[in-house]
């Protein structure tokens, strides 16, 4: 394919960001729907650590601390029974034969995650671009590591939404109150109405 328009999740969503600056030429539009990257941890007092470091932590966990840790940061505390799915993945990997690779293959992510964050670089963004965000989403990268005074402030996607907004030139701004980090799953009609519409704007 020659041109087209990108759409990126979660980390999926710094690297579509990445792909449409390095390669302008090939993106007509992006869309990130609840993206990482929208705030720099360092910056916001987060401790650095190695990527030892990150997957000692990767290995020392287990199906509960999944499910706390999804409950905490995707969902704002707030566990539903329909979210259930979303753990089979994620628990399963775990549970299964290759989970020292991934865990690596995770720690890596994750220092890159916080080593290269792409909020500095919105305003380069020179196409058509849609923000998907759902405002219960809580999701920040080394949380338990940052002052427990600025805990509460990470992560706070019911702000961070509007700010990426702002800072993105050609950008469009969909907020689903209520939903968290996963409005493809959560609210899949009011997701793919306003993922439709822009497309068939751009």
């Amino acid at each position: 394919m020659d041109r087209v328009t990108v759409v990126g999740h979660s980390m999926g969503g710094m690297l579509a960001t990445r792909f449409a600056l390095m390669f302008p030429d090939r993106s007509d539009a992006l869309v990130l729907v609840n993206p990482i990257g929208l705030e720099d941890w360092q910056r916001k007092q987060v401790p650095w650590q190695s990527v030892d470091a990150w997957y000692q932590g990767e290995m020392n966990k287990n199906p509960e601390k999944v499910k706390a840790y999804m409950t905490r940061s995707y969902f704002d505390g707030q566990w539903k029974k329909i979210y259930d799915p979303l753990l089979t993945l994620q628990q399963g990997w775990m549970r299964g034969p290759d989970y020292r690779r991934i865990a690596w293959n995770s720690a890596l992510h994750y220092d890159m995650i916080y080593s290269q964050p792409v909020v500095h670089d919105f305003d380069r963004l020179t196409l058509p671009t849609l923000l998907i965000i759902g405002t219960r989403d809580r999701t920040a990268l080394g949380r338990n590591r940052a002052p427990e005074a600025q805990r509460d402030q990470l992560g706070r996607y019911d702000r961070l939404g509007k700010e990426a907004a702002s800072r993105i030139p050609h950008a469009a701004l969909v907020e689903m109150d209520g939903i968290g980090h996963v409005p493809q799953y959560e609210a899949f009609d009011d997701y793919i109405a306003a993922l439709k519409a822009f497309l068939n704007r751009h």
